[in-house]
């Protein structure tokens, strides 16, 4: 619904050019159309997340080697912004395997990688729970999407309306609490700092982005960090 809006702003500035009067009449019912129309739109996004987040979050919690994957993951960028400073450009996502490292910063090969990578894994094994925990992490962003969703419903449940200033004051509350909350669902949910039976077996680079099976040098180099499970006689104590 929402590509018709440029359309519609168009429509309206050509008419206020001509017709300043015809523009101060179908002002009001633009404005009312637009709210609308983001009402009714807010409202698929609140749906669509509160069926959605959950699973997410709950497959998470459930895998507890995606869990210890996407721990080292975040111990090894949070390495290397200690070397590098803030790293932007730089992020991962975590699976079964190991864990990918997406960047676009040259100095990032893959020796810098895996070493980063090792150094956080034994700083993990050696007690460092804060490294596998990540301001950027999309947790957080699912969090605050689930927050926004869950607000926006109770506003027209109980409320019956939604306007500008209920926009407003659902931002502001997401955003607020979604970095704490995001924080505390990194660690108890989507993480697990205990890697004492996880090794790093190697590292693959794929600098090439693919469209339609093509590869194209385009988008940020990525990097695939693989692991593995040790078994249990050879674990760290």
């Amino acid at each position: 619904m929402f590509e018709l809006l440029p359309i519609l702003i168009f429509f309206f500035f050509i008419l206020f050019i001509f017709n300043p009067i015809f523009w101060l009449i179908f002002f009001p019912i633009f404005i009312i159309a637009f709210f609308y129309f983001l009402s009714f739109e807010l409202l698929l996004f609140a749906i669509f997340n509160l069926i959605v987040v959950p699973q997410q979050l709950w497959h998470m919690f459930k895998n507890p080697i995606l869990r210890k994957n996407h721990a080292l993951e975040h111990a090894t960028i949070n390495v290397l912004e200690e070397r590098y400073g803030k790293l932007p450009t730089t992020g991962g996502l975590a699976d079964l395997k190991g864990f990918h490292i997406f960047t676009r910063e040259p100095m990032l090969t893959p020796e810098v990688v895996l070493d980063a990578a090792q150094e956080g894994l034994v700083r993990l094994q050696r007690g460092e729970k804060e490294l596998a925990i990540h301001e950027r992490c999309g947790t957080s962003i699912t969090i605050t999407n689930l927050i926004l969703s869950i607000i926006f419903l109770l506003i027209l449940f109980f409320g019956g309306m939604f306007d500008f200033w209920h926009v407003v004051i659902m931002l502001a509350i997401a955003f607020a609490i979604s970095k704490p909350l995001g924080k505390l669902a990194q660690k108890y949910i989507t993480t697990d700092p205990d890697v004492r039976n996880l090794m790093i077996t190697g590292i693959f680079l794929s600098p090439f982005t693919k469209y339609f099976g093509i590869p194209l040098p385009a988008g940020p180099i990525r990097y695939f960090v693989e692991t593995k499970q040790i078994p249990r006689a050879e674990r760290i104590q």
